[in-house]
Parts: structure tokens; sequence; C-alpha cells
């Protein structure tokens, strides 16, 4: 299938870029920082004793910028569904395996910090309601197996009455639905495979950042009640679209095929929508200053962004390289399991007497080695054993950050070149 853009030089097939890996591992430890020291408190008021509050949200949104640019880059390169089972082979397992995991130590630990307890038989111990039958019976919430099946079914943004196990899971369905769409844009329209291609790719981006912004904001209104209009806004992920449309921006942009006038209209855009679809409620409010730190963050990390995907490799930081690049490769694990878990194990601390500024280290350091528990357990051998050869043994390359968190393989590449907030 012909490429409609051309190849940048810079940019070779199988390369590793520094400073690819420096974006992600800066969006990702903003994710965690975010998840830990400010919503975790909003969750848990008793966890509100941190040394420092990140209030900043912008690494996820960062992270989808990543994710559509490429995407833009590996869709064009082989057969659209081969390309499609590759990402649903990366990132869906050990998606499954964070959900099991998430869902019974939230029973266990959950039910522990509220005094509950479960019935005598084996059914009532996994899934049941706890034998009070109260599941919020403080900020604690005991989940059952209701909830165990939404979260694996990816349909917590379809009903407003469903639980989300782990605030982070809202990437994953949002994700597949993206990559669904790109593969099958590229396969069944000849939208991107004409003289006007590069056209059509800018009025996608366009359209991906302005008509959520009518949907929801002007058809909706962001506080309608009704449950058609939820699951249109946020079962299909209108309100994170806008990221998309900015990797795909900057992606033509690196080719050459946009300008920079042109694309610093479409970004400005992209920073309104993020605001409003993150703080829908200070439409009428623009003075209000406690959004600036997510709007200020997104903003520079988006011109890193750019300066990662067009100009030279970050080569001063080759002496820290091989560690970004480790962390790079596990973020999509780390991102899982850092966030509900993370406050559970912030909880266990609380009552074993540590202090914030011991248990803050402490939860980072359990969500990196848990995240590289995921990684080297499930991620990488389930991506092995499905799209390779039955009985395959070679260890998975580092990869590319062309997905959310983590990438496609790439091949083996020197360090030196080189994923609710």
């Amino acid at each position: 299938m012909p490429s409609f853009l051309p190849e940048n030089p810079r940019h070779r097939p199988g390369s590793r870029r520094i400073s690819w890996d420096a974006v992600r591992v800066l969006a990702v430890v903003s994710v965690m920082l975010g998840h830990i020291t400010h919503q975790g408190p909003l969750a848990h008021t008793e966890l509100d004793d941190y040394p420092v509050k990140v209030t900043a949200q912008f690494g996820a949104a960062i992270l989808m910028v990543v994710s559509a640019f490429f995407v833009c880059q590996t869709v064009r390169r082989g057969a659209p569904g081969r390309w499609m089972w590759k990402k649903t082979a990366r990132l869906v397992p050990p998606y499954l395996v964070a959900v099991l995991l998430t869902y019974f130590v939230m029973r266990l630990a959950d039910a522990a910090f509220n005094g509950q307890g479960f019935g005598g038989h084996w059914w009532d111990k996994l899934f049941g309601p706890t034998t009070d039958g109260v599941a919020w019976a403080s900020s604690w919430y005991v989940p059952v197996g209701h909830d165990l099946l939404v979260n694996l079914l990816m349909i917590q943004g379809w009903h407003q009455g469903f639980i989300w196990l782990d605030g982070s899971y809202w990437t994953l369905p949002v994700q597949m639905m993206v990559f669904a769409g790109a593969a099958l844009l590229w396969s069944r329209t000849r939208w991107f495979h004409s003289p006007r291609a590069a056209r059509h790719a800018k009025l996608l981006a366009w359209g991906m950042t302005l008509l959520p912004l009518v949907v929801r904001f002007w058809m909706f209104g962001p506080d309608n009640p009704s449950p058609w209009a939820f699951a249109l806004v946020f079962g299909f992920g209108l309100h994170r679209l806008h990221a998309f449309a900015a990797g795909i921006a900057v992606w033509l942009w690196s080719r050459g095929r946009m300008s920079t006038a042109h694309l610093v209209p479409l970004l400005a855009a992209v920073v309104v929508a993020q605001d409003l679809h993150l703080y829908p409620h200070h439409v009428a409010l623009p003075t209000d200053p406690s959004r600036l730190p997510s709007d200020i963050g997104f903003v520079l990390v988006l011109v890193l962004v750019c300066a990662a995907a067009k100009g030279p490799d970050w080569t001063f930081l080759r002496p820290v390289a091989p560690f970004l690049g480790w962390l790079a490769g596990i973020s999509y694990g780390v991102y899982l399991l850092h966030q509900e878990l993370g406050y559970i194990l912030a909880k266990a601390l609380q009552l074993a007497g540590l202090p914030a500024w011991a248990r803050l280290p402490l939860v980072l350091g359990a969500a990196i080695g848990a995240g590289w528990l995921l990684t080297k357990l499930v991620e990488r051998p389930a991506h092995r054993w499905l799209t390779g050869p039955r009985g395959a043994t070679a260890p998975v390359p580092r990869t590319a950050p062309d997905t959310l968190v983590t990438g496609e393989p790439s091949g083996p590449a020197p360090v030196s070149v080189g994923g609710s907030s």
C-alpha cells in the first residue's frame, strides 16, 4: 500500500530516539505524581498530607498526542488488520490482568479499611456484596462482580452508573476506538491515498478538535443528564479526540505537509479544547486560575513533542538514556497499576505509621516495580505469543512509542537513538 506522505530521512524506521523516551517518561511521571499527590487526596481526604502537590493534569493527553503521531507513521506499513491486531495484542492482555488484580485487591483492602466482611460462600467472597450490603461505607469503595465485568469489557464510559475500578482505565477504550478508526480509514477509504491526502488529514484533525466541542457544549451542554448524551460523549471518547488531532498535526508538520502557520492555530485550538473538556464548568469563568497549571503544562510539553518530532535527537540526555529507555519501555504497565493500587498502598503505609514524605517514594517505587513485573510477565510474553509463531521464545525488542504508553517492536537499537490527567 503506497504511502501518502514522504518519509523524513531523520526518522528512520527502527531507530530509537532519546527524545521520545524522555517525553514519554515525563508524561507518565507527571500522571503518577498528579494522581498520588492530588487526585488521591481528593478521593481520600486522609491522604492529603504529602509534602508536594502536583495539580497539573496533562500527562495522559500528551501520551495520546504521542500515540497519534506514531499511529500516522505505522498504520501505513503492511496490512491494517495485522496492524490493529498487534495493537490489541500489546494493550489488552496486560489491561485484563491489571483489572483482575485491582479488583481483588480493592475488595480485600477496602473491606478491611471499612471493617467489613463477606459471606461464607466462595461466590460471596469473590463477587458478592459485603455482609452489611454497603458498598460506600467510606471513600473506599468495595467492588462487586458487576464492576469487574464492566471494567473487563471496557464499557465504563457508556453509563453514569458504571464504576471505574481505576481512574486511569479511561484511556484504553478511547485508544482502541481511535486505532480501529485509523485502520478503517486507511483500509476502507481513498481519502489518504490521493493527491489531496494531506488536505484530508488536516480537515480530520480540525474536525476531531472542533466537532466534540460542538456536541458537548452546544448540542448537549456539559451537565446534560441524558444517558444517551453521556454515552455519546464519553462512550465514544469524544472529549479526548483533540489530543489525537494534535498528534496528527505534529506528524504532518514534521513531514513538511503542514506549515508552522497552520500548526500553531490548530494546536492552540487543541489547548482550548483540552481546557474546556478537563474543566467544563469553567466555561463561564475564564479567569479561574485553578486550571492554569494543567494548561501551561500541556502547552510546554506540546512544544517538547514538536521538538522531538522535527528537531535533532536530545543527545545531551545520553548519560541517562538507558534508564529513560527502560522506564519508557515499562510505562504502560506502570500506568495501569499506579493509581488505585497506589492509593491502597498509601493508606496501608499510613496505617502503619509512615509519614507522607516517606510514603511518596515508596508508592512511586512500588508502581514502577509493579509495572516492570506486568511488562515482563504479561505484556511482552502475551504480545509475542499472539503475534509471532507459536512457541517462539525470542525476546521482544525494546519498543518505539507508537501507542499510548507502549509501542510496537521496532528492532534492537542503540540507546543513543531513539508515551486521570
